[in-house]
């Protein structure tokens, strides 16, 4: 990931934090969903289930911060 300033960082972490509602340091699919759908309400429940697979690295069915990171930066 490129050079991220910390106010970049901190940005993100509240990004990530908002996206979080039940507030256990994860995004879950339904979580991720509604971040999805927030930003295109054009995307079905199929299309952002793919976007969450591809943003889950390592496949644990939770998208950690460094996770998010990466998604939101488009690595």
């Amino acid at each position: 990931m490129q050079d991220v300033t910390t106010n970049e960082l901190t940005e993100l972490r509240q990004s990530f934090d908002s996206c979080d509602k039940d507030a256990d340091g994860w995004i879950n699919p339904r979580e991720f969903s509604a971040l999805l759908q927030s930003l295109d309400q054009d995307l079905t429940e199929d299309e952002c289930l793919l976007a969450f697979e591809m943003t889950d690295g390592d496949g644990d069915g939770l998208i950690s911060f460094e996770e998010f990171m990466g998604w939101w930066s488009g690595e």
